[in-house]
């Protein structure tokens, strides 16, 4: 899951730019999980805690533009 999310806090992508990679770890977690259909994907995600790649980068980056805002290096002239 983190290397899908490589990039996704620091540059604002779009959600539909996130489907092709989310398609692929439905696939991997389908194959690993034995599971068939969604309603039970969805169930198993939420009972493992495994959030879905677009709300795992928008709270990553909201997290982010707080946070570098008060650092003292390159990132918060770039984010400022």
């Amino acid at each position: 899951m983190p290397i899908c999310c490589y990039g996704g806090e620091t540059s604002s992508m779009n959600e539909a730019r996130f489907k092709p990679i989310q398609a692929e770890i439905d696939k991997g977690i389908r194959l690993v999980a034995n599971l068939s259909n969604f309603a039970t994907m969805e169930r198993d995600l939420t009972e493992l805690e495994i959030r879905f790649v677009f709300l795992k980068t928008s709270t990553g980056r909201e997290h982010e533009y707080h946070k570098w805002q008060t650092l003292k290096t390159w990132i918060s002239g770039h984010i400022n």
